[in-house]
């Protein structure tokens, strides 16, 4: 290939006294278009426009423009130009950056353009500013994982190639022979790492980006009259380094490698380098705190906290637009992280602050100037509206979920499965869970139907990242589509909801196919854990010998997710799998009976406590609340083997513990755990006033009454029929035992609506479908018309 020479070249303007004194702060160009010998002629009609401070002007016949230079900028600053002509691309200035000229009054910018699709774009400068910028740009695709991914170079290469009028197989096939020609005659250090990076290799790329900076920091001392642009060059090899490690999971060096940058380049002589490589640090300090727990994490993270903030410091917006919004989308990602890392409450000014920060920078990346920036801030942004709208309650959290569902949907606007399937599938997977968590604060249909969205976003995702490209990525997208299975499960009744289960178990399964406890012992145990909850869901289903089958498979789970996980090194990770331990002891205590059921029931009363170890209503207020209604449970079931006076005790336990949960589950904002809790609530004070004879028992049976009457504003026959119908049991069981206590017409009336709960009821227990629930509630509903025709006749026990 020809090496073209860079053509920028300032020269001097015609131009008289009177008119430069009128005049001070203009920047002085003429626009040029290159036929194919190289003759030029005068761009007529190009618009140019000073990127991060807006203003276009439109050159004339001439190729002339005069753009208005801010006071911000001084003379030798960065600036960068965008030149838009139909048919048309920038070649020079290279991307369009130059510097502010000493002498505004007599130097004149010279803009060359080439036709789109001009091979001249595919000069070893071209091809090595491609390959920068995507060693730059490809940190987003590092996520939490512990192993290194190939970085997705095709989307560097389509939107370089987009951006220059070329295809993207023509430039993938340049840069390929560029990699080649390189690695064949093994020249510049520098250019050898570009092409180990293009190839995935990261450590080649690290071992020759350092062997670049190490000839070049030899060139520095013996080269005084080039110290400065050594050290620039010394800086960028250093932070390809960082990026090659960065790349390869190697943070710590990578945070070395950008330490070391920053020791030749300084905020005075060249801030846009020195905070692009602060920014860097930034990350491989968040990177560290991500991977970390307790003091260590803290640290890391504050330390990328503080980075940003003296960035901020440095940086103002008008003089510096880009750098700046870069520094405040590197501040939102890490206080993003230390919000979601405190406490419940004192997280949430934290993640604020987060959200805040991606939105100032948007006011700079522009979706029109710099789609991919804006998008991934946009999803950013998302993911701290999202965390925040967790941790609150009511209108605010309705508000922010809401404007999370918003930031991601803007950012699918950009993203393509085609051109970027991980980033793509990524945003699809938060979308979902956003979409899941409005779900949870929505009742009735419209729940449902945002439930059936999370779903359909989850199938997206593992439509563009299959397991063969992406295996991990696949992994994750099955275990977050099987937690949004469960959640339909959740409201779902008969063959759809054992369906759903199935669904979820299967996603698990395969989910485990990928993760190995050796490899990725974390996302392992997680997945065990999520695949014991739903086994444990079939087997108390199922019952019989399957059922038990199935929860032994489930309580294997658990056991092996604690294996590889402990409360000092991963706090939530264990009391996760503790809490979903004690669920399926308890059912597994249900379901076999007799002497082995009072050990299972103790040990899951065990596991339960040693979840709220972790749990505690300030730090995690839901899954607090989570045991509270599991403790209940057990509390109920440990009554029911016991004698009267104990089973009084453990009902007014399982009282306490369920009201405990309510002080979370709160209509508003949880309602399905509302309602079920209510449920419960009902039956331990049914429980209570039943054991107690006369006037006595009333109160608990009256309180018992008003539980199920709130589950059932929740539960409708349309939507969660056999819940409802279960209520409407439990509601006429409480009724009958009320109106029995209660004399003449008042009693009269409440048998009366004992007897029409049965009746609702069996609307949905019909003899085709559930046979032996219909017996059942058949048998209730004739108890209860005798009830009535006996209804203030003597008795003995009244």
């Amino acid at each position: 290939m020809t090496k073209l020479l860079l053509t920028l070249s300032w020269a001097v303007a015609l131009l008289t006294p009177a008119a430069a004194l009128a005049e001070p702060r203009e920047l002085r160009g003429q626009v040029l278009k290159v036929g194919s010998n190289d003759e030029t002629q005068p761009a007529a009609g190009a618009q140019v426009v000073l990127q991060g401070f807006g203003n276009p002007v439109r050159t004339g016949s001439d190729g002339v423009f005069k753009l208005f230079l801010p006071e911000a900028l001084l003379p030798g600053d960065s600036l960068f130009l965008q030149v838009t002509l139909k048919g048309y691309r920038l070649w020079t200035p290279l991307e369009g950056r130059t510097l502010v000229p000493q002498n505004l009054l007599n130097q004149v910018l010279e803009v060359k353009l080439l036709p789109a699709g001009s091979r001249r774009f595919l000069s070893e400068e071209g091809i090595e500013s491609l390959l920068r910028e995507a060693a730059e740009r490809s940190k987003e695709q590092v996520d939490q994982r512990e192993r290194p991914q190939q970085v997705d170079m095709g989307r560097y290469i389509s939107e370089w190639a987009r951006r220059n009028g070329l295809g993207a197989h023509q430039v993938k096939a340049e840069v390929d022979r560029w990699v080649a020609d390189v690695e064949r005659t093994r020249g510049d250090e520098r250019k050898l790492a570009l092409a180990a990076f293009s190839r995935g290799d990261y450590a080649a790329a690290a071992d020759q980006a350092e062997a670049a900076a190490e000839r070049k920091l030899r060139q520095l001392q013996e080269l005084e009259q080039e110290q400065r642009r050594l050290m620039e060059e010394a800086s960028k090899d250093l932070t390809l380094r960082g990026d090659a490690y960065f790349n390869g999971y190697s943070f710590d060096k990578a945070l070395e490698s950008y330490e070391r940058a920053l020791k030749y380049v300084s905020a005075e002589d060249n801030p846009e380098q020195w905070a692009r490589i602060q920014v860097n640090r930034a990350r491989a300090h968040q990177e560290l705190g991500r991977r970390a727990e307790g003091t260590a994490a803290r640290e890391h993270l504050k330390e990328a906290e503080t980075t940003c903030r003296r960035m901020l410091e440095v940086l103002t917006p008008k003089r510096w637009p880009e750098a700046w919004a870069k520094a405040q989308s590197q501040l939102g990602a890490v206080l993003r992280d230390l919000g979601e890392r405190g406490e419940s409450q004192s997280g949430i000014p934290l993640l604020e602050e987060a959200a805040e920060a991606h939105q100032r920078a948007l006011e700079v990346v522009t979706r029109e100037h710099q789609p991919w920036q804006w998008a991934e801030i946009q999803a950013n942004r998302g993911t701290a509206l999202l965390a925040r709208g967790t941790r609150l309650q009511g209108v605010a959290a309705t508000r922010l979920l809401a404007e999370a569902v918003g930031a991601y949907r803007r950012t699918l606007q950009v993203y393509t499965p085609n051109e970027q399937p991980r980033a793509w599938a990524r945003v699809q997977s938060s979308l979902a869970v956003a979409l899941e968590e409005q779900a949870r604060q929505t009742e009735g249909a419209a729940g449902d139907t945002l439930l059936e969205e999370a779903v359909a976003a989850h199938r997206r995702a593992l439509e563009a990242i299959t397991r063969k490209r992406f295996p991990q990525e696949w992994a994750e997208a099955q275990c977050s589509l099987g937690a949004a299975l469960v959640r339909q499960w959740e409201r779902a009744d008969g063959s759809r909801g054992q369906r759903l289960l199935t669904e979820a178990v299967a996603a698990y399964r395969g989910a485990l196919a990928v993760f190995t406890r050796e490899d990725q012992p974390q996302q392992w145990a997680l997945a065990q854990s999520s695949l014991g909850n739903a086994l444990t869901l079939q087997g108390r289903h199922d019952g019989g010998a399957d059922g038990q089958l199935l929860l032994e498979d489930a309580e294997q789970a658990h056991r092996r997710a604690l294996g590889v996980t402990s409360r000092e090194e991963l706090p939530q990770l264990w009391a996760l799998a503790q809490r979903n331990l004690g669920d399926v002891l308890h059912a597994r205590g249900r379901q076999v009976g007799g002497k082995e059921e009072v050990p299972l029931l103790e040990q899951a009363v065990e596991a339960y406590r040693r979840a709220l170890e972790v749990y505690t209503r300030e730090a995690l207020p839901q899954e607090w609340a989570h045991v509270q209604w599991s403790l209940g449970g057990v509390r109920m079931t440990q009554g029911e083997l016991e004698g009267e006076a104990p089973q009084r005790q453990k009902a007014q336990e399982a009282v306490t513990a369920y009201r405990q949960a309510l002080e979370v589950y709160t209509r508003e904002a949880l309602p399905q755990e509302w309602a079920s809790t209510n449920n419960s609530l009902g039956t331990a004070l049914w429980t209570l006033g039943s054991q107690v004879a006369g006037a006595q028992g009333r109160p608990h049976l009256e309180e018992a009454v008003a539980a199920y009457r709130r589950a059932l504003e929740v539960y409708t026959r349309e939507r969660q029929s056999q819940r409802w119908a279960l209520v409407q049991c439990n509601l006429g069981e409480a009724l009958r035992e009320l109106g029995g206590r209660t004399a003449e017409e008042a009693g009269e009336a409440l048998l009366k609506e004992a007897e029409e709960a049965w009746m609702r009821a069996l609307e949905v227990y019909t003899p085709e479908e559930h046979a032996e629930d219909h017996a059942w509630a058949l048998q209730e509903l004739n108890r209860t018309r005798l009830a009535s025709r006996h209804h203030g006749q003597p008795s003995p026990s009244h």
